[in-house]
């Protein structure tokens, strides 16, 4: 890649940082946001890093944009100035930040020179993960293989964690909430009463079922290409989110009560951790899939890896999809959209 495009694209980046952080408008802030996630996606793209590129583009500009412009229908989209010590607090920030810099900065210090062949990462880690991928589990996409075989207990705590944010999000609306139960479609100008524009609803039905298969897809092939449980359950969740924005969310919760996305959630993080306790039962190590050549027919200690990683990419996108689905179906409605369906 050229350098000057580096240069452009750096630029481009710091700038809609501090828009982010200066804009009053919390609307134009989240534009913003959404703009600097797609930049970060460009940059990720250039430095080879497809799959976090890929996770980029479909997490940070596309349904995390889509939060927060939840979040900002539901609360004010001014931010409210405050008349007294405005400079304290800005100078309590700036020291705070500034402080914070300079110990990461004096902590890089110690790290090795970027692409230095002799570091520890390149000298050991790095060169086994890529030349041994394709013996040790079948799948040609190193990335898959270390998120979800190498380090999958890693990957499992994550999808944990992503349970445990979409459960916190229920409990943080619904918390001392007495509000008597009523339909959001009473409640006029909500932005879970959709759009009533023909061309807009037909072409989200024309889309939903291209985006699903696509995500299918995305789960499947996430061993050969770029991809995997976490971007295709974003984008499963992003079909229905496209549903509810064009339609109403009364008729994405029909589909897909509350209760049904709760189970699919827990389903999914069960299948991960099942798989790795199958593999126990079955004389090896947590989340060891070799082992699971004895009761796949056909299959060899390698390419049983390459079965289990299906397993769990499989589970981690219900996960992600299902708590994608419940935190903006919970966003728009207060947490009190179901009750009084």
């Amino acid at each position: 890649m050229l350098w000057q495009f580096d240069v452009v694209l750096l630029s481009l980046i710091v700038l809609c940082a501090f828009f982010t952080i200066g804009i009053k408008d919390l609307l134009g802030a989240a534009v913003m946001f959404g703009a600097y996630s797609f930049l970060m996606c460009l940059l990720w793209t250039e430095m080879g890093a497809v799959d976090v590129a890929f996770t980029e583009a479909a997490v940070g500009a596309g349904v995390s944009t889509i939060l927060f412009f939840a979040v900002v229908h539901r609360s004010s989209r001014q931010v409210r100035p405050r008349r007294r010590g405005r400079i304290l607090y800005k100078g309590l920030g700036f020291a705070a930040a500034g402080l914070l810099g300079g110990v990461l900065l004096y902590a890089a210090s110690d790290y090795p020179a970027w692409g230095d062949p002799n570091s520890p990462a390149s000298s050991h880690l790095s060169p086994y993960y890529l030349s041994r991928t394709l013996a040790d589990t079948a799948v040609p996409n190193a990335v898959t293989s270390i998120l979800a075989d190498y380090r999958g207990f890693d990957t499992m705590f994550e999808t944990a964690v992503i349970l445990a944010a979409g459960l916190a999000v229920l409990i943080i609306l619904r918390l001392g909430d007495n509000r008597p139960a009523a339909p959001v479609r009473a409640q006029a100008g909500r932005i879970a009463d959709g759009y009533e524009d023909t061309i807009i609803r037909f072409i989200a039905r024309v889309m939903t079922p291209f985006l699903q298969l696509y995500a299918l897809y995305v789960i499947a092939h996430g061993h050969h290409s770029p991809g995997g449980g976490f971007q295709g359950g974003v984008i499963l969740g992003a079909a229905f989110i496209l549903l509810a924005i064009s339609y109403d969310l009364e008729l994405v919760v029909r589909l897909f009560s509350e209760k049904t996305a709760l189970i699919l959630a827990n389903l999914g993080l069960l299948i991960y951790a099942g798989t790795g306790a199958l593999c126990l039962l079955l004389g090896g190590n947590f989340l060891d899939y070799s082992v699971l050549a004895r009761i796949i027919p056909g299959a060899t200690a390698v390419t049983a890896r390459s079965h289990g990683i299906l397993a769990v990419e499989i589970g981690v996108a219900l996960a992600v999809m299902a708590i994608m689905v419940v935190i903006y179906t919970n966003l728009v409605s207060d947490g009190t959209y179901e009750k009084g369906l």
